[in-house]
């Protein structure tokens, strides 16, 4: 199907009698929307599927980030950062044919409305909506849009000219009559006449688009809970249990041993089960926390199927990242458009300097120059360039360079945290973090008996917090988990 059609055809074929999908037949809009996926934060991922993601304790720990009062966090812009993370691919998959999953206008990007902050050689802006000018301390809320390139015909992340097939558990690869007489053997499918065809095509028109929309986020929801995605969303009445994962802790010896940094954790345990009540925990342990949801779907798989024998998210979105590391590099567009799903890089100024496990890299950040003029005079000239006789304030050259949303004094440098220093803060076992309170810490250990409550100290290394990131992925109890494991135990994921 090529990426310039008016519309998009999906064809799904369907056991009729125990109404589950054997597989899907589409082309690359549908799959370049499926491989998405791997490109968005988790935090967006939570936000997307409004707090009701089925990922673990992510939803509560978004939840307890919407509640924090931002006088914790180092700027105002830092909550926005966190509830609303930017993918490192947002321009990319600007070109996506479904709408409403990444970012709607990435190309958008604030400066300063003073005009006496336009006329130096250096003109600071950012993505973020609420950062202070680090020239004059006023909000920078002129909005500039970078202008869009050409880009060639077909295709964002897979090549055009391909026709794929995507089984009910998101395993992608390129049609083949072989494999699809393999999978219908493979779902004991004994006769045709078991089978129906149903097509969903979805026109440019905005309803259609909605609905597409709708089918995306609903695949991305069932994704990540489901082994039977597809049948799922076609079947709104499917009863299809939700998979299980067991927690698994991260094996000591798949952690090098480079030198590591431990963070100190304080915990109120109850001895009789010995589950975790409540945690007292400093800055650089919610740094932590508040970092991973900046961190794309695609790298968390990967750190975590790198430092485990054996993975189990509960839903079937490893088999997607997993067809990305199959299929060939002919069906990308390019080794890049791959690597972007399979090693999916932070937005600018999205990492922390101190992260135990995954030092994801940053993109390098956008700078933008303006021949012969200040930034002011090449609005004022109509975005156009001109002469350096022309500019009033005698600049024969300036520069747009990203601002720090997390710096309060709008530093150039990366790699700060979100969170004020010097705070401590109370975590649930469900990751819900709110400003420390003794009160709370030994109320929440409610119709317990004080002999009942025991307190340790330990601490956080590279291998807890590789343990860390994956219980929140599938647990509720993931202070539990990572600090006071017990035996191996099925871990429902559920939704409200």
């Amino acid at each position: 199907m090529s990426s310039s059609s008016s519309s998009i055809k999906v064809r799904f074929l369907i056991e009729k009698e125990e109404k589950r999908v054997v597989y899907v037949e589409a082309g690359s809009d549908f799959v370049d929307v499926l491989f998405s996926f791997l490109t968005l934060p988790l935090g967006a991922i939570v936000r997307l599927l409004k707090k009701r993601s089925g990922l673990g304790s992510l939803d509560s720990l978004y939840e307890s980030i919407e509640q924090l009062d931002v006088e914790h966090l180092q700027t105002k812009a830092c909550k926005e950062m966190l509830l609303n993370p930017r993918s490192a691919a947002a321009r990319l998959c600007e070109d996506l044919k479904v709408k409403g999953i990444h970012e709607l206008k990435p190309r958008s990007f604030y400066t300063c409305r003073q005009d006496g902050c336009l006329i130096h050689y250096i003109c600071c802006f950012t993505y973020s909506s609420n950062v202070l000018c680090s020239r004059c301390g006023e909000l920078m809320d002129r909005i500039w849009e970078w202008k869009k390139k050409t880009t060639e015909e077909g295709g964002v992340f897979v090549k055009a000219t391909t026709e794929f097939m995507i089984t009910d558990d998101l395993r992608v690869m390129p049609a083949s009559l072989l494999k699809s007489l393999s999978l219908l053997k493979e779902m004991h499918i004994k006769d045709t006449s078991m089978l129906e065809e149903r097509v969903m095509q979805f026109g440019t028109k905005e309803v259609s688009c909605l609905l597409y929309s709708f089918l995306a986020l609903n695949l991305l929801g069932r994704s990540l809970v489901s082994k039977k995605a597809l049948t799922e969303v076609c079947f709104s009445d499917a009863c299809v249990q939700e998979s299980a994962s067991f927690y698994l802790p991260i094996k000591e010896e798949m952690v090098d041993d480079e030198a590591q940094n431990e963070i100190k954790v304080e915990l109120i345990l109850n001895k009789k089960n010995n589950n975790v009540l409540y945690a007292d925990v400093g800055d650089d342990f919610v740094n932590q926390l508040f970092n991973f949801l900046a961190f794309p779907l695609g790298s968390v798989l990967k750190c975590i199927s790198d430092n485990m024998s054996s993975l189990s998210l509960g839903g079937c979105i490893q088999n997607l990242y997993s067809s990305v590391e199959n299929m060939g590099l002919e069906y990308f567009k390019s080794e890049i458009c791959r690597n972007m799903l399979l090693t999916p890089k932070l937005a600018t100024f999205f990492g922390y300097k101190n992260q135990l496990i995954l030092k994801l890299e940053e993109i390098t950040a956008l700078t933008s120059t303006v021949k012969g003029s200040c930034a002011k005079c090449y609005v004022d000239n109509g975005c156009k360039t001109c002469s350096s006789t022309q500019c009033a304030h005698g600049i024969k050259e300036s520069k747009f360079v990203e601002q720090n949303p997390k710096s309060a004094k709008g530093l150039l440098d990366d790699g700060g945290g979100f969170v004020v220093g010097c705070r401590r803060f109370g975590i649930m076992d469900n990751l819900h973090i709110s400003l420390l309170s003794t009160i709370s810490a030994v109320v929440n250990g409610q119709n317990l008996s004080i002999s009942d409550l025991v307190g340790e100290e330990l601490s956080l290394d590279k291998c807890k917090a590789l343990s860390l990131l994956r219980a929140m992925m599938i647990s509720k109890a993931v202070l539990t988990d990572v600090f006071a494991p017990r035996r191996k135990r099925p871990r429902q994921n559920s939704t409200k």
